[in-house]
């Protein structure tokens, strides 16, 4: 009996891994069909794609461009995308706030040829670029479809970060790269509401997540609010080590940190668990429960510390 079940289940295996096998073939065919695209990671609508679809095309906060971005840190026509020896060239159009990529400013009327991943900052908004026929394109599909941001701390909601979990988690599956996963919350967060009020709770969040968002995070990682005080952080291309060691500086950040609210300090900690993507893990809500399973262990262990999934 027992040699009979072990059959079935390698064939049920093998009936899985030849459909994952047909259907990445077929992603693949797909992919290679899309056009280069710039996709907002951070500012509105996440998740947007526009692809370059003509030789130039210009990025502005007007209306009528082709790129048009709602953010009013961008001039109106602030540069242009245009192709170029089977590439992509970006050109600062003498934008007021500059355009960045990968944070390196580029000169007005100068110009830069992207390659895959790059981030192009124009404002507040960053933007990566992805060459034709990657097939992560693909997995940014759906990402643009809703608001994804989270009204308090304004950065994205758990919607956006279950979406952009199975996204991230097939590109790095059919990649073979590295991802790993940070899930946290606030130690006694109940606490500091019941001790100084509601208001003072929702200024710890906003306070966190800005404190994270603009010192401790990479563009490209995904920040986001799953519910009341807890967190998770995407990185893609990060392996486990990797993952620890911007969660224990955001640890120590948020510990040294001087939360004040109407004259006084409250106390912050947090506690993290760390996952990474490892070959038996064949599921995005099992990667995200790995890391969430380590949380519970930082928490039972003492609080204030940060714990990789085994």
């Amino acid at each position: 009996m027992a040699d009979n079940n072990s059959s079935d289940e390698s064939t049920d295996k093998t009936t899985v891994l030849l459909g994952d096998q047909s259907t990445l073939k077929a992603e693949l065919q797909k992919a290679k069909e899309q056009e280069a695209c710039l996709i907002i990671i951070r500012g509105s609508p996440q998740g947007h794609r526009f692809f370059l679809t003509a030789p130039e095309m210009t990025i502005g906060r007007d209306p009528g461009v082709e790129i048009s971005v709602a953010d009013q840190s961008i001039s109106r026509k602030h540069a242009k995308v245009s192709k170029e020896g089977g590439g992509v060239k970006l050109t600062d159009l003498g934008s007021s706030n500059g355009t960045f990529v990968n944070d390196k400013k580029v000169d007005s009327g100068a110009s830069v040829i992207l390659v895959k991943e790059d981030m192009v900052k124009v404002g507040n908004t960053i933007l990566k670029f992805l060459p034709a026929g990657e097939l992560e394109i693909l997995f940014y599909g759906n990402l643009g479809s809703a608001a994804h941001t989270d009204p308090l701390t304004r950065i994205y909601n758990k919607g956006y970060l279950l979406e952009a979990l199975e996204a991230e988690f097939k590109r790095a599956k059919a990649l073979h790269t590295e991802f790993s996963v940070i899930f946290f919350d606030l130690d006694h967060f109940k606490k500091v509401n019941d001790t100084y009020g509601h208001d003072a709770g929702d200024y710890v969040l906003k306070e966190l997540t800005n404190l994270i968002r603009t010192g401790h995070i990479r563009p490209k990682d995904i920040f986001a609010r799953y519910g009341g005080e807890e967190f998770v952080i995407l990185l893609g291309n990060t392996p486990a080590k990797g993952a620890q060691e911007i969660a224990e500086r955001i640890r120590l950040a948020v510990e040294t940190h001087a939360f004040v609210y109407e004259g006084k300090r409250l106390p912050v900690t947090t506690s993290m668990g760390v996952s990474e993507l490892r070959a038996d893990i064949e599921s995005s809500s099992t990667l995200l429960k790995a890391a969430d399973k380590a949380l519970y262990a930082a928490k039972t262990g003492g609080r204030n510390r940060v714990v990789l999934a085994t």
